[in-house]
């Protein structure tokens, strides 16, 4: 590989290009594009560039959708920068590049499973700030970052600080430009942060350039790799945790300091864009060309703007969206993206022809996700023998044996169990509609049966049980397990569980007040040391065991 590269950029990296320049490598730059669709091997001619590196980073605004990338010959890679919200669309788009970079670790094995071929993590990235020492700070605590409706969890955690800071200051800001958050930032002792689903997110990176103390929820080994909690950070579990550490650092100047001042030094040592660009640059040396050329890529990218269309994101006429879909190979993946796509319009009497050629020339009837997708776009139809024979004909391919669905909730709830089996759970970003769209992941079909049966004690123990193991959807779970231990108020276990989720999304108060419930009710049937062992295994600091003694 030459010592100086030709590298286009297409995406917001400024301070990447900075950092690319400041080498002496030549930088093609597009930071954003009117179109969505563009053409990248024209914009490259025009400009007589012959790139050794093509390095699309996601914008989080305007969307752009390169084409053209199947002619360069060059390494063409992708940095998925919010791929917890938005796989629904990266895992077909990024099958044009060569190579995809996903901020988040955990979610390099979800892309790998939707078949792109080399996913590698590279983490969001620091910047180089001034850090003004921690004593001169005004404000002891601040969040910045949009409160409403949807996130939940966010509004109650601002409400839980607000409630623990006493006569401290913690302004809570909503929009604030990226500059006047960063000087906020500087000014600022302590920084609380919250995630959507459990991802590391640029909270961390923006708190930690500006030499603030990050107080984060505790997402395992992929943060802790990054920043060392208890030194470099810190972490908590639940709103006990929370508030022991807000007891801990706030006022304490010197300790905040000392862990703060470590944190920027990792963020000059390994986290800085001149760090990523290094590792992009490692990772261009064993690159191999294994992009989609050809018709494959126009399916590809037709497949990426239907996803895109079907979750709200992209708009543009649905005639567009069905013309691209129409004259690619139609395999199953665009079968099954048009099925979705008609169902959004309501196009069915389309679908119903659809369903039919499906089933009388035995097309793909080997195929998972098909069957999944006709079958319930025959329930919508109200299709019932339609829905039933795609549901047969996936067993009879898996060889396996079940008993037969009398309802269409029996049958969307054995969807539901072999999508959890084949690890299709959830659509982080894409807000699901049962009237809408069709399902597509286990919760979809668990939010469908809701809506369709709303308090059903069967259907919300089913959605408890899936979700349990899920933390990262415990803001999804609480409003379930509300309405389960409602009607089920004798069972202490799910009172246990409605409590530690109450904890879990900073209502400290409710959730200590729904274990002593469970306490109580464990006692009345003599298990008392179940639920003893029960809470011991999920309270590691001890912390939580010792407040409920003080009740």
């Amino acid at each position: 590989m030459k010592d100086k590269l030709n590298i286009c950029i297409v995406g917001p990296f400024d301070a990447g290009v900075a950092a690319l320049r400041q080498q002496g490598h030549a930088v093609f730059y597009l930071a954003h594009t009117e179109e969505v669709f563009f053409n990248l091997p024209e914009a490259l001619e025009i400009k007589s560039f012959a790139p050794d590196l093509v390095l699309q980073v996601e914008c989080l605004g305007r969307r752009t959708l390169l084409q053209g990338l199947d002619e360069l010959d060059c390494p063409t890679f992708f940095w998925a920068t919010d791929p917890h919200l938005n796989l629904h669309w990266h895992s077909s788009y990024a099958r044009l590049f060569d190579q995809t970079l996903s901020t988040q670790k955990s979610i390099v094995p979800l892309f790998k499973a939707d078949g792109v071929k080399d996913v590698r993590w590279l983490p969001r990235f620091a910047l180089d700030m001034a850090s003004p020492p921690i004593a001169e700070r005004k404000n002891d605590i601040a969040f910045v970052g949009r409160l409403s409706e949807q996130r939940p969890g966010r509004k109650w955690m601002v409400d839980f600080i607000n409630s623990r800071v006493g006569e401290r200051t913690f302004p809570v800001e909503q929009s604030l430009t990226y500059s006047e958050m960063l000087a906020l930032y500087q000014d600022t002792k302590i920084i609380p942060n919250e995630s959507i689903l459990g991802e590391v997110n640029f909270r961390l990176f923006e708190g930690t350039s500006c030499g603030c103390l990050l107080l984060t929820q505790d997402l395992g080994d992929e943060q802790a790799s990054l920043f060392e909690p208890g030194k470099e950070m810190d972490t908590y579990a639940d709103a006990i945790e929370l508030e022991e550490k807000l007891k801990l650092y706030l006022g304490n100047d010197q300790l905040v300091q000392s862990m703060s001042e470590a944190a920027y030094k990792r963020v000059h040592s390994e986290h800085l864009p001149s760090h990523r660009i290094e590792t992009i640059l490692e990772y261009v040396k064993d690159a191999v060309r294994c992009r989609s050329v050809g018709p494959d890529a126009d399916k590809w990218l037709a497949i990426t703007v239907a996803s895109m269309w079907e979750s709200g994101m992209l708009k543009i006429p649905v005639g567009e969206v069905l013309s691209l879909l129409s004259t690619v190979k139609q395999d199953e993946s665009v079968v099954i993206a048009t099925l979705r796509v008609q169902t959004v319009v309501g196009a069915g009497s389309v679908i119903e022809e659809n369903l039919m050629m499906l089933l009388g020339g035995k097309m793909f009837e080997d195929s998972f996700r098909l069957n999944f997708t006709a079958s319930a776009a025959a329930l919508r139809l109200g299709n019932w023998d339609a829905a039933k024979a795609f549901w047969y004909r996936y067993l009879n391919a898996a060889k396996g044996s079940k008993l037969p669905p009398k309802t269409p909730k029996d049958l969307l709830i054995l969807w539901a169990k072999e999508l959890k089996r084949h690890d299709m759970f959830f659509r982080g970003g894409f807000s699901f509609n049962s009237k809408t769209h069709l399902p597509h992941t286990v919760m979809d079909c668990l939010v469908a049966l809701n809506e369709a049966q709303p308090g059903d004690v069967g259907v919300l123990k089913l959605i408890e049980t899936m979700l349990r193991s899920r933390k990262e959807l415990d803001q999804v779970r609480d409003g379930f397990l509300t309405s389960l231990v409602a009607q089920e108020f004798k069972d202490w276990r799910l009172a246990f569980e409605l409590g530690m989720t109450n904890l879990h999304t900073y209502r400290l108060d409710e959730g200590m007040k729904k274990l002593e419930v469970a306490r109580t009710l464990a006692h009345e049937k003599g298990q008392e040391r179940a639920f003893a062992m029960t809470l011991r295994s999920r309270d590691q600091s001890g912390q939580i065991s010792k407040r409920l003694q003080e009740y």
